[in-house]
């Protein structure tokens, strides 16, 4: 080991380009305490695994517009897929890093909004935030739009009608978002807007870092007193920026790399060797051309993401909006909720930071998710077909009512004190959310068993709000379990684990050898052949995730985090 040891600082960074050679201590950025880099620290950077993913969509896409033709768009996208080589790969993983970049920037943003992030110091800066979700479904919408296939016909169809159906000025926001009507001016809109929108993301995030940084990093909920303004000041106690946190940095950008890189790999992968193994509302290639005889048995999904306001366009309640039905149901279903985000930090202007002292905003956070859900499973089962209202409200008042109701109840006991923690209540918390399992499970299982005779809108509502059910108690039961398991060990801290030096290079060694020999597998496969490219992409998705393990064995060891 004392070669090994004295071969490492021979040839470390700090010998071969000094203590600091990025200069990162000059820069003003905020030090971290560490428990944001410990287990479960990779919630407070879930901002930093949005900018990861928008860096690889910048770069994919980047190649993608060199081969890009909007007067043939489909055929240049399948082009591109067929024989580019890697292309396959690129144009998959570019579709899913778009997707995961929506779904990190909604797990932030109501991260967030439940921490009450959005109160004062930080009221711009949520606001930010919340443009750039709006922008980033824009961005993902005119993106999917641009293959050229049957689905993205469907969409920019919708699209088009709902700017049509805007009063006045309907024809010009038309002209404008989907060109003069004929096919090339359509998808040179597309791309201009996929590429105005994607440099609109690129000042905003600069623009909420800095407001991030100016406002400090805010603290846990329990640090902070469960009070505003939570700001984690600077202290002696954390360590510098360079290298814990950019160690960190580059840990996560591996494991997300990896993750956009090998689950389209393999979902393609299934794709290819299993017909129809993947619906097309997630298959990561683009379907048939709009003009093929096959289009027809295509169903008409828009974007997943959109599911929620597609499908509200479908309710019979707005039909008395006449022309305007179209806008009506996007208004309600899609522009009143973001304008309600926007405006949150103005209207809850309390000091309290704890979910169950602001209910009934924590009602709306939870309605949203669950009404989304709801939406986008509905439209996912029954895209274009028209439901009554009835049937919506029949949906839509029972969360209603058990959310605003259970919030209300729950806060009363909270402002009580009956939430503070003790040996019985946390043992009676675990019997109880035990029990709510167990019902929910069965519950679940009926309400999916019934779908399975025939899908129905309510057996789908309640298979959602069973598994949603089922989903809390089990989350419920293993954190009621673990806290009452530390306290009857009357365990105050829990120590890392701490792992020897020797023991660190063994597992590295054998890391080292798997990614060897992963390496030489890729080196054989053919770019050109589309089951080999995918599983070259499936060899690098592995490659940086174990790349992600060897640094968090580094810090483990050297950085002793």
């Amino acid at each position: 080991m004392g070669f090994i040891d004295d071969l490492r600082s021979t040839f470390s960074i700090k010998n071969i380009l000094g203590e600091d050679p990025l200069h990162i201590d000059d820069l003003p950025l905020s030090t971290v305490p560490d428990y944001m880099r410990k287990k479960g620290g990779f919630w407070y950077w879930t901002g930093a695994m949005i900018s990861m993913a928008f860096i690889y969509q910048v770069v994919t896409g980047l190649i993608l517009l060199l081969y890009y033709n909007p007067a043939n768009a489909y055929v240049s996208t399948e082009y591109f897929k067929n024989s580019v080589p890697y292309g396959s790969l690129i144009l998959t993983t570019h579709l899913y890093g778009a997707y995961a970049m929506i779904v990190l920037v909604y797990i932030h943003m109501y991260r967030n909004y439940f921490n009450g992030a959005y109160k004062k110091p930080r009221e711009l800066q949520w606001v930010t935030g919340v443009l750039l979700l709006a922008v980033t479904i824009g961005v993902g919408y005119f993106g999917y739009s641009m293959s050229g296939d049957v689905l993205s016909v469907d969409a920019t169809d919708v699209g088009r009608g709902i700017a049509l159906s805007s009063p006045v000025i309907g024809p010009f926001i038309e002209s404008i978002f989907f060109g003069n009507g004929t096919s090339t001016s359509l998808f040179v809109r597309m791309l201009g807007w996929h590429i105005i929108l994607s440099a609109v993301i690129g000042g905003l995030f600069g623009f909420h870092f800095y407001l991030a940084e100016a406002n400090g990093l805010m603290p846990s909920q329990k640090s902070a007193n469960y009070k505003a303004p939570a700001v984690e000041k600077d202290l002696p106690e954390h360590k510098p920026w360079y290298p814990y946190n950019l160690v960190y940095m580059i840990e996560l950008g591996a494991f997300v790399f990896g993750l956009i890189i090998l689950i389209p790999s393999i979902i393609t992968e299934l794709q290819l060797n299993i017909v129809n193994a993947v619906p097309p509302l997630f298959d990561p290639y683009p379907q048939v051309a709009p003009s093929s005889p096959l289009a027809a048995y295509v169903p008409p999904y828009p974007p997943w993401f959109l599911l929620f306001v597609y499908k509200a366009v479908d309710f019979k309640m707005f039909n008395a909006a006449g022309a305007l039905s179209a806008l009506a149901a996007s208004t309600v279903f899609g522009v009143i909720p973001l304008l309600y985000f926007l405006v949150v930090p103005f209207i809850d202007r309390s000091n309290d930071l704890h979910p169950l002292a602001r209910p009934f905003f924590t009602g709306f956070g939870i309605l949203g998710v669950v009404y989304m859900a709801i939406l986008s499973l509905w439209g996912a089962l029954s895209p274009g077909i028209p439901i009554a209202t009835n049937d919506v409200l029949a949906v839509f008042i029972p969360p209603f009512i058990i959310v605003m109701g259970g919030m209300y109840m729950l806060s009363k006991l909270y402002k009580k004190g009956s939430f503070k923690p003790s040996l019985n209540r946390i043992i009676g918390s675990f019997i109880v959310f035990f029990i709510f399992l167990v019902i929910a499970i069965f519950e679940f299982a009926t309400s999916l068993g019934s779908m399975f005779s025939g899908i129905t809108v309510y057996n789908t509502a309640f298979t959602l709000i069973a598994g949603s059910g089922m989903t809390f108690a089990a989350l419920g039961t293993m954190r009621s379990s673990e806290i009452s398991n530390l306290a009857l060990l009357k365990a105050k801290t829990i120590k890392g684990y701490e792992m020897s030096k020797k023991t660190a290079m063994i597992i590295s060694s054998i890391l080292v050898i798997i990614s060897m020999e992963i390496l030489w597998l890729m080196l054989q496969a053919n770019p050109l052949n589309l089951v080999q490219e995918e599983g070259f992409g499936i060899g690098l998705g592995i490659l940086m995730i174990l790349i992600g393990i060897e640094i968090r064995l580094y810090r483990m060891v050297y950085l002793r985090e």
